[in-house]
């Protein structure tokens, strides 16, 4: 350990003695860094997690309180009537994440985890997990308080609501007068629960706060203006999260098999502990190619030409000035939606009419050195974790009773480098279309509705009830939707 954080140990015993925080006078027992075990966090039947103890350890004698030491500043963090909210702020992409390794550890507590992983470490102090530093500030959990010290001042007594099972650990940090920290509940799913904030300590105001379920690991770790957290729980869906530090929006989730509860980074690499899996997980930048996005956004803001070199709207002799004035604001997001371990760059232009309205995804090829255009279709597009896209008809020949419209579903071909169609399906409703009664497959509407659907999927086309279609179709889109932050520039 530097002598800056045996001084810093040193001076948060001597606050400790002065009475800065609430309860018994902790005091730290190791002066040195390294790592410690902390209480087991993991799923179990009855979904809790072992209360962690106390710092216990001796004080050095020759420690002195120091005089006249000035009061700390007490605040206290209120939630209630808050819901999610982010402010506006220019747009942080995520890392790419690549899962290198994946082990089943046969219920391997977190601690059993980090005491074997020798070439990896938190600035955890003492036995217990309850006192951790950083390169600025030391902090202290006690009674369900956080002390936040520099040097030997305790500066600020922090109370806001949070579970006592998650008063562990390198939950909290204090950067340029802003507290990010976690409000966790031990459980299911509820309103208002599990997520993180951003706090201007100096003037007591809320910046941000999280989505709900965005958070309930056992720490954070701040790379840049990224934030990485987990969340999961039994019965539910579990991911790393990566949030907007400046936001508090999530740009980006990896789904793992269980909850993420402990992770570590180094070497740009996580090292990441859940119930019953360890991860190592690469960190790729990118920043390279992000800017060279970010290039081909102003270009299009200023020019109106896509990154391979069409324009983007329809040419009808007002100009781009003109057109891009009648328009609504382009959108774009930086992502790898297709789970190429490369981010992609996604384009929405809803134009000025159904002809120009589009949604893009390019990627910029480092060995050619060029863009290249993997999809293109009318906007509306959804995009979904098992790697379909959504993509509703620009125009449809039928008429429609329900909330029915045609659509194609696209998937990437690796091998073509680019998105193929994979079917397409459309309705035929008699009761809105009597008009095609003689064309009707009457023999293939086994429930009687006069409604069937037309699906061609590959190679096979298919006749569906209304029945065999929602089967169909269920099983097809059987993941999540993307959580994408879409940007504009104007």
């Amino acid at each position: 350990m530097s002598e800056k954080y045996k001084l810093s140990i040193l001076a948060l015993t001597a606050c400790l003695l002065t009475g800065c925080g609430a309860g018994e006078t902790s005091a730290l027992e190791n002066t040195t860094a390294e790592k410690q075990p902390t209480e087991p966090v993991a799923e179990t039947s009855a979904e809790t997690f072992p209360e962690t103890a106390s710092a216990t350890t001796a004080v050095p004698q020759e420690t002195t309180a120091q005089e006249n030491p000035a009061a700390p500043k007490e605040i206290t963090i209120d939630f209630t009537g808050i819901a999610e909210f982010h402010p506006e702020g220019t747009p942080v992409q995520p890392y790419s994440l690549k899962i290198l390794s994946e082990t089943n550890n046969n219920v391997t507590m977190a601690y059993e985890w980090y005491d074997a992983a020798e070439d990896v470490s938190l600035p955890m102090i003492g036995e217990s997990w309850d006192c951790f530093y950083d390169e600025n500030y030391t902090y202290q959990w006690d009674d369900g308080k956080l002390s936040i010290f520099d040097g030997e001042n305790c500066l600020y007594v922090l109370e806001y609501p949070t579970d006592k099972w998650y008063v562990n650990g390198n939950n909290a940090r204090l950067e340029n007068g802003i507290f990010y920290g976690a409000s966790v509940m031990n459980g299911y799913a509820q309103p208002d629960t599990c997520f993180m904030f951003a706090y201007d300590l100096e003037n007591e105001k809320l910046l941000w706060r999280s989505a709900d379920q965005t958070y309930n690991s056992m720490n954070f770790l701040v790379k840049g203006d990224v934030i990485f957290c987990g969340y999961g729980f039994t019965a539910e869906d579990d991911y790393l999260y990566q949030l907007d530090k400046n936001t508090g929006e999530v740009i980006d989730r990896l789904p793992l098999k269980k909850m993420p509860d402990l992770m570590a980074e180094k070497d740009d690499r996580l090292y990441v502990h859940t119930y019953s899996y360890d991860y190592v997980i690469e960190i790729g930048n990118h920043t390279e190619i992000n800017q060279i996005y970010l290039n081909a956004v102003e270009e299009l803001e200023n020019t109106g030409y896509l990154p391979n070199g069409d324009y983007c709207y329809v040419d009808n002799g007002t100009g781009f000035e003109k057109q891009k004035e009648l328009a609504y604001p382009n959108e774009f997001v930086i992502y790898d939606i297709n789970d190429d371990g490369i981010d992609e760059l996604l384009i929405g232009i809803e134009g000025t009419c159904n002809s120009d309205s589009a949604q893009y995804i390019y990627r910029f090829s480092e060995k050619k050195e060029e863009f290249e255009l993997l999809f293109d279709y009318y906007y509306g597009c959804r995009f979904y974790e098992n790697g379909l896209i959504y993509a509703p008809a620009s125009h449809s020949g039928y008429t429609y009773n329900d909330d029915f419209w045609p659509y194609e579903v696209y998937r990437y071909n690796e091998m073509e480098n680019m998105y193929e169609c994979i079917a397409s399906v459309e309705e035929l409703d008699l009761n809105a279309c009597p008009e095609y009664k003689d064309n009707f497959p009457f023999k293939d509407d086994k429930d009687g509705d006069k409604k069937i659907y037309f699906v061609r999927f590959y190679e096979d086309s298919l006749r569906l009830d209304e029945g065999e279609y929602n089967d169909w179709k269920e099983k097809l889109f059987e993941s999540d939707l993307f959580e994408l932050n879409w940007h504009t520039l104007s």
